[in-house]
């Protein structure tokens, strides 16, 4: 079955996050990049939807409850 770059854009775009990121992750890593690399990019990707908005800062305080709270 041929499948065109189009195709598997489109099927990867519907996919969720996590699984979006693994999928990058893995044609990331086959020309050759480092982990390092893709750290940098997922940082540069977090940084974007602070900025945009996407997500909300948490104070230390926030943080640290909600980290509590999975551990009871």
């Amino acid at each position: 079955m041929v499948v065109s770059t189009q195709q598997v854009t489109e099927a990867a775009l519907q996919l969720p996050e996590r699984e979006r990121l693994s999928v990058a992750s893995a044609i990331w890593k086959s020309f050759g990049a480092s982990d390092e690399v893709l750290a940098d990019l997922a940082a540069f990707a977090r940084a974007q939807e602070f900025d945009t908005g996407k997500v909300a800062p948490l104070t230390q305080t926030d943080v640290f409850a909600k980290a509590r709270a999975a551990l009871r």
